[in-house]
């Protein structure tokens, strides 16, 4: 079999299980021999997030058709062993309902009938993907060929150094004190501690010194809800994700229920336990990301993508990889599908928005898009726009994102009566799907991310782009529209609402400690009313991902030791290099890739460490790519192309094939 490799593998979410699975499915097919050690603390599969022990009301955020850490049959080069090739995580479902696929732990009655109930569109409990993910472990680890050894370990790793000794280059140390001997390193951290900001210390001091409860950044399902009182007012800062499962937990989670309202069968009705705090929450946009449209796919399948395009944008890169400007060259393109498919939509569904022939608003507006010379194309379509399209009707991409930027309000009664107003308009919207012109800009924007991770990670822009323009500008528009929740989370929050369980804030909250009166105290300068107070602050968000503020012992030890570092990024005119939130990495293609210039890129990403020195053997793959790729928290795409989609998979492909290509140098 030839001399065996050694790869630890610190990671055991779904990216480490689809490095796992790549090894097998390369050795397997080549005979190469491999000896894994795969560390984590959780259980290997569902690791931390993706644990099979949390309440069943945490859904996932995308629908079950979605996601999945094994690609299609004729995506990577080597298929996956027999029992799991092409088993997303649908076609595991259907395989449960149907008897045909046994969960590792078996299911009740009332699960297995919420798994058939569940439809492809439908989204299912974070707990039953991690049944999912443990199913794919466990299986992976039943079929393992004679020439994988697997060895798990449930613990944390703590250092990695470079060995002056011993055939293997590195040692992994584990807590506890064992240490791992390795050729190659793989780190799939997934989420991680952070250190707070200087605010954040602020309110654990505050706290600390009244007797009050505050609880920084933490996984909704590691937080012990039943702490917080029953009929007290509880602060909540941050709407997105988080803040749905809070609410479910808070709610639902106490005995609540929800009913269809008989009058408004797009509304819910709440019927309280009697056991729910008060929550007033408050965020920058004042407002709950957008409720995801109801579609057949993930994808709405009448969306035209005609501009942002993998072509498009390799055509303008042909000064050199790393040389555009997203806000010059790429938000152009990706603005002009959104308006386009925003207009498509509305002239089909509402001809009487338009002062004329819908029809011939569109060819006009058609000839001012495709015009790529004119550098005066916004203005021109939206001097049309305006000439043509009823007030009111128009797409103003700015309100989608705040709809409340610069109203004001008179009490907390009456901004909660405008949210509730806008949730119900959100939730007609989505429950038109590709019917509502809002939500299908919004859908252009969502597939538009799809060809953006792509074009980062392959191409790239500037640093300066990068920091100013993507991760400060387009990312906070696009998360709050295109990652939003289920429309089911958004009819449960009215329905909350209209209950007076929930209260918001207003845009651009202050949260502090008040220690003249000993509590917290909240408001918003747009809401014109007295400031909230309470004893009890959460913060509704899952930890920073940033390098340079995790708490990770191995990380750390390791940046000591020069093996990893955080990214810097240049920024504009000369100012000092900012730190980027992932690792330094070097691109760069698997030993034994045959080169095509056509062809998609896959990468192994190696750590860059201290004086510049790129480390062979470690790989970095999920999270902490956050440097060089982005969107890297969202899940394989079942069914999609290495290149888009399942990058991740293509990524963790790619790291298999230089890992069993042979030892890493040991210069």
């Amino acid at each position: 079999m030839g001399i065996q490799q050694r790869v630890v593998v610190v990671g055991a979410g779904p990216r480490g299980l689809s490095v796992v699975e790549r090894l097998v499915a390369r050795s397997a097919h080549s005979g190469a021999a491999v000896h894994i050690d795969l560390v984590d603390p959780f259980p290997p599969g569902p690791g931390h997030v993706w644990r099979t022990d949390q309440s069943d009301v945490f859904l996932m955020n995308t629908p079950s058709l979605f996601p999945t850490v094994l690609a299609a049959p004729d995506v990577l080069d080597v298929p996956s062993v027999a029992p799991l090739r092409g088993m997303s995580f649908e076609r595991w479902r259907r395989g449960v309902v149907a008897g045909e696929v046994e969960p590792v732990t078996s299911l009740g009655a009332e699960q297995l009938r919420a798994l058939a109930e569940l439809t492809p569109q439908g989204y299912p409990p974070r707990a039953v993907y991690g049944r999912y993910l443990e199913w794919v472990f466990t299986t992976l680890r039943q079929n393992l060929p004679a020439t994988v050894r697997l060895d798990v370990h449930r613990g944390e790793a703590v250092d990695a150094w470079v060995r002056t000794d011993g055939r293997h280059r590195y040692g992994v140390e584990l807590a506890g004190g064992a240490v791992l001997p390795a050729d190659a390193v793989v780190l799939a951290l997934g989420h991680l501690d952070a250190h707070l900001r200087p605010s954040q210390k602020d309110l654990v001091d505050g706290a600390a010194e009244h007797g009050l409860t505050y609880w920084p950044p933490t996984v909704p399902a590691d937080a012990f809800w039943s702490e917080l009182p029953s009929g007290e007012t509880v602060l909540v800062r941050g709407m997105g994700l988080n803040f749905c499962d809070a609410l479910a937990r808070l709610t639902e989670g106490r005995g609540g229920t929800f009913t269809q309202d008989p009058e408004q069968p797009d509304r819910l009705v709440y019927h309280p336990s009697g056991r729910e705090p008060k929550v007033v929450a408050g965020s920058r946009r004042g407002t709950p990301y957008r409720a995801k449209p109801v579609l057949e796919g993930y994808y709405a399948a009448s969306l035209r993508t005609r501009f942002f395009t993998l072509d498009a944008v390799r055509a303008l890169a042909g000064t050199g990889p790393g040389s555009l400007s997203f806000e010059r060259q790429l938000w152009p393109l990706i603005r002009k599908d959104t308006i386009w498919n925003y207009y498509t939509v509305l002239a089909r569904t509402a001809p009487d928005a338009f002062l004329g022939d819908p029809q011939e608003f569109l060819r006009r507006l058609d000839e001012v898009l495709l015009d790529s010379a004119d550098p005066n194309w916004a203005h021109r379509s939206d001097a049309l726009i305006s000439d043509v399209v009823v007030p009111g009707r128009q797409l103003q991409q700015a309100r989608l994102a705040r709809p409340f930027e610069d109203v004001s309000f008179a009490s907390h009664d009456e901004y909660a009566a405008a949210v509730v107003h806008y949730l119900d308009r959100d939730v007609r919207g989505s429950l038109r799907g590709e019917d509502d012109p809002v939500k299908m800009a919004i859908a252009s924007l969502n597939a538009a991310r799809t060809v953006l991770k792509c074009v980062l990670a392959e191409i790239g822009i500037t640093d300066s782009s990068w920091v100013h323009e993507l991760r400060r500008q387009f990312e906070p528009l696009v998360e709050g529209l295109a990652s939003g929740p289920p429309v089911l989370r958004i009819q449960q929050l009215a329905a909350l609402t209209r209950a007076g369980i929930v209260r918001f804030l207003g845009p651009e909250p202050r949260f502090a400690v008040d220690r003249s009166q000993g509590c917290f105290v909240a408001a918003s300068p747009w809401v014109e009313a007295a400031p909230v107070r309470s004893r009890w602050l959460i913060e509704a968000m899952s930890p920073t991902n940033d390098v340079h503020r995790n708490i990770s012992p191995l990380l750390t030890n390791m940046h000591e030791r020069g093996l990893v570092r955080a990214k810097l990024m240049e920024t504009r005119d000369g100012a000092a290099p900012e730190t980027s939130t992932g690792l330094d990495v070097s691109p760069e293609r698997a030993r034994g890739t045959q080169d095509d210039d056509a062809a998609p890129r896959a990468f192994v990403y190696r750590a860059v460490g201290a004086k510049d020195r790129v480390e062979h053997g470690i790989y970095v793959i999920g999270l902490q790519l956050s440097s060089v790729q982005w969107g890297v928290s969202i899940a394989a795409e079942a069914g999609a192309p290495a290149h888009l989609g399942a990058r991740t998979l293509a990524d963790a492909d790619q790291i298999a094939q230089d890992v069993l290509a042979g030892s890493a140098p040991r210069d």
